[in-house]
Order: structure tokens, then sequence, then C-alpha cells
């Protein structure tokens, strides 16, 4: 009896060294009955939200920060803060939320967050509930206009790639294993996970500007911080400062790193590669190369395809413009359009979200100098010049334009007219609706622009808005402010928002 009193004792003993057990910091139980209002009567300024509507990030000042007796914020024209300070939250449910420093990555689907709170470094995983430290001593950067990568998802879901203090890691999400990537020599500042999964991205630097230090660049801009900036209306660029990166690219299953001016982009398990000749080659895993792009072309690459294993090039074959051509390993297909050489940033004005649709600005057939925009549609491999209006969003084989409505008489707020394009079949879009509301919000195949829902998979008006919304979801709901917006020009709408169902399509 002695014998097991004392292991009883033991055994207590051993329980008590190890403290309290953890109790959860995200997903505690909300306390009382919690009404649909997020947030609290301050300002307030959404940033992102769950496609399901499970989850919102948002910046609210909630503190008098500036002592002037009141909590105000005014929006500057270059992303700044005037007025009381504005500080991120995170909100798994209604009510106040949860004081965060930074979010680094979203999962598409929106079930896992990687966020920064107290200098820990969390994953959540939004449907089990569970909440796992990843990494400590992690500092937030919350004064770049534009932080490096330091987590990303891949498309699917299932892995993550993140930096904590001792290098690169990458994550299996449900099997919970893990993997530190060797980046090479010189300073990670970036790290990323190519859409597909199967690479590593590394930006890096070494000492280039000889001054003894391993510097990330930082841009000299009147551009604000990217934590909790509202929209900017304009800001100017005046230069960088620190070392040059250098892209490197590692398989996450192993494999040599890759660098260099030949190396492209990951296309699935392969690489587009340049030789020597300009030809662009596919190297698979295995070693094997396959020329997708003749050295007679010169290309210079416009989109990788990597669900139909094609990419878009322009031909270098003739100065200032160059022809439009499709190319995979038994694909070559001219489009008939050219484009101005060599590519500027505005050259790719949308790709579709499932990568079908891709809007380029190309040259005008009646006056190159001009440019138009076309809709190539990689599945069919054919490119038509959009009929009228902008293009707003592209889905499988649909596109939504916007065109200007040009009153007879002049107008306050004049509105715009919304039309469904069925690229593939030739024919003429067909309107929609008129509106003078403005925002473009997705979920899910769902959009919600110029105040109607609208699934563009299908091409099905489902409902209308009839006031200036915040996000949507896939259960059919729009968040809304709670409040009337100040009359103060400039000042930060307040909160609590709520989620509410949209006006349903009547049938006509």
């Amino acid at each position: 009896m002695r014998c097991h009193f004392l292991l009883f004792a033991l055994l207590l003993s051993a329980c008590a060294s190890q403290g309290p057990a953890s109790r959860p910091v995200f997903f505690t139980p909300p306390a009382g009955v919690a009404s649909g209002d997020y947030g609290t009567a301050n300002p307030f300024l959404l940033m992102d939200s769950a496609p399901d509507g499970k989850w919102l990030l948002a910046c609210q000042a909630r503190e008098d920060t500036n002592g002037d007796g009141r909590i105000a914020t005014v929006f500057g024209f270059h992303g700044n803060i005037v007025g009381d300070v504005l500080r991120p939250y995170l909100f798994l449910e209604p009510g106040a939320g949860i004081r965060i420093d930074e979010v680094l990555a979203v999962a598409p689907s929106g079930r896992f967050l990687v966020v920064v709170r107290d200098t820990a470094l969390w994953l959540l995983d939004v449907e089990t509930r569970k909440e796992t430290v990843l990494a400590s001593g992690v500092t937030p950067d919350t004064t770049s206009p534009h932080p490096p990568i330091r987590a990303s998802f891949s498309r699917d879901g299932l892995r993550l790639l993140y930096l904590r203090p001792d290098g690169a890691v990458v994550r299996d999400l449900f099997l919970g294993t893990e993997r530190v990537l060797d980046a090479g020599r010189g300073r990670v500042g970036q790290a990323s996970l190519d859409p597909s999964g199967q690479w590593a991205v590394f930006d890096v630097v070494e000492d280039t500007n000889a001054d003894g230090k391993e510097t990330w660049p930082h841009e000299d801009t009147t551009l604000a911080s990217a934590t909790c900036r509202p929209p900017v209306l304009s800001s100017s660029h005046f230069g960088w400062e620190g070392d040059t990166p250098v892209r490197r690219y590692r398989r996450v299953s192993g494999g040599p790193l890759l660098q260099g001016e030949d190396v492209l982009q990951p296309l699935g398990e392969g690489m587009l590669r340049r030789a020597p000749d300009r030809s662009i080659f596919l190297e698979h895993a295995d070693g094997r190369r396959e020329t997708w792009v003749p050295s007679s072309c010169n290309a210079t690459l416009v989109f990788a395809d990597a669900a139909r294993e094609q990419v878009v090039v322009v031909c270098e074959s003739q100065p200032d413009l160059g022809p439009l051509e499709v190319h995979g390993a038994r694909i070559h297909q001219p489009l008939g359009w050219r484009m101005a050489l060599p590519l500027s940033e505005r050259s790719i004005h949308l790709a579709g979200r499932d990568g079908r649709l891709l809007s380029l600005w190309v040259a005008s057939e009646h006056e190159p100098s001009d440019s138009v925009p076309i809709v190539i549609d990689l599945e069919q491999r054919i490119a038509r010049a959009v009929p009228l209006g902008q293009v707003v969003a592209l889905l499988g084989g649909h596109a939504l334009l916007e065109e200007s409505v040009k009153p007879a008489e002049p107008c306050g707020r004049c509105g715009s007219r919304l039309w469904l394009w069925k690229v593939g079949t030739g024919l003429p879009p067909s309107v929609l609706g008129e509106s003078t509301h403005s925002g473009l919000f997705w979920a899910g195949d769902t959009v919600l622009v110029m105040g109607m829902v609208v699934n563009l998979r299908t091409g099905r008006v489902l409902g209308s808005v009839t006031d200036e919304p915040l996000a949507l979801d896939t259960q059919g709901r729009v968040l809304h402010q709670r409040l009337a917006p100040m009359e103060e020009p400039g000042l930060a709408p307040a909160g609590p928002v709520r989620w509410l169902a949209h006006e349903p399509q009547r049938t006509r």
C-alpha cells in the first residue's frame, strides 16, 4: 500500500510541475448570447473576410490615441491615417474580436489563417477550431508599404510554406509534418509556394551594395504601411534602398536549387526554362526536356497555363510588335493579334480565377500604336476583341463587362451598364442591368458588382443590393455597415457590421 501511495504522490507531483493545461487563445467560447454584430461602434475598416463568412479581418480605432477627446479617423490620399490609430482585429464569431498584430496568409478556401500575435506565429484551422504555434520570437512588419511574403498556401490548401527565425519550413496541413528547406547562401527575404504546391520560391539577398550587411530592400515612397491601409488615391515612388534580391526555386519533394536567367517559371511538377538558342522547354522532375516554343519565335513568356499544359507568348520575330501565340508540347497556334514590345506591367489586364480566360492589351488592328483589350479562351485557344466597355471579372467561359452610361444631361453620379459575355460562342454580350453602385466582391463562383449578385459560372443573376456593401459570402449574405456614415468628409465609417441576406432576383 505504501508503494502505491508513493507512486500516486509522484504522479501528482509530475502533473503539478507541468502547470495548468493550456487554454485556447483564439477559439474561446463566446460569452453569453452573441448578436450578429461584428466590432464596436468605432471607426471600422474591413480588410478581408472568409468566402463563407465565418471570419472577418478588420481594423478599428478604439482608443483616443491623439488626445483630442474623441475617437475618430480620417483616411488620407496615400492610404495614411489622420486621427486615432487603427489596429487589426480578427473576428472568428460576432463580438468584439481578437486583437492581433498581422495576418501573413489566408488559404484559398478560407479554412486556414497564419497570424502574428504577441511575437508568436499561429496557424488557425477555422473548421476544426485548432490553433498551433508555428514559431516564437516573430517580429510583425507593420511599417512596410509592401511587406515581403513570409507565408503562403498551395492552391489546394494541403501545404503551407512559412518563414521562421531559423529558415523556411513547408508543412503538411493534415498530417502536421514539417520539413526545413535550404534556400542557399544569403538572407531569405521572402518565400512562397507556387500555386501547385510543388515548388518553393525564395527571394534571397546577399551583400550586393558592399556595405557589410545583407539588407532586404525597402521602398522610398509616400505610400502608407500596408497594415490597416484604407483605399489609396495616389502615391509616389522614389526608388529602393538595400541589396538586390535574386530568385531561387526548389522542389518541395527535394532536388537542387535552380537560379538564373534561364529559369522562367514553375509549371506543375515541371519547370519552364530557356535554352541557349532562345527556345523554351519544360524540364520534368525526372530530367526529361520537352521543347515547347521553337527558337525561331524568340519568345517572351506572357502567361503559363498549368491546367492545360500550354503557354502564351509573344514572338520577338520583328521589332516593336510581335505576334501572340499559344504553345505546348504538341500545340503551336497563332492567335491573330500582336503585342507591343517590350511588355509592360499593363500588358496583362486580368486573369480568370480558374485560369481559363485571360484579358490582355494588344495592338489595334487599325492603328498599331493604340492598345485594345482582348480576351483569350485558353480552352478553345481563341482570342476575341472586347466588344464594349471594360472587363471587370472572368470565370469559366464568362466575362463581365462594365460600360459607362452616357446620359443626355449632366449627372452628379452617373451609372454604368453591366453585360454578360460568353466569350467562346462569338455571340454579342447580353445586358444584366444598370446601376450607380461601385465595388467588386467575390465569394466562390459568385460576384457582387454594381449592386447585382451574379453566379458567374452559370451566368445567372441571383439578386440585388440597394446600398454600398462591404463583402459577399457563399451563403448568399452581404456584409453591411450598421450605422449611417458620418457627415464629415473623409471620416472613416463606424462599426459594427452584420451579415444580411441580399434581395432575391424577382422572376420576370
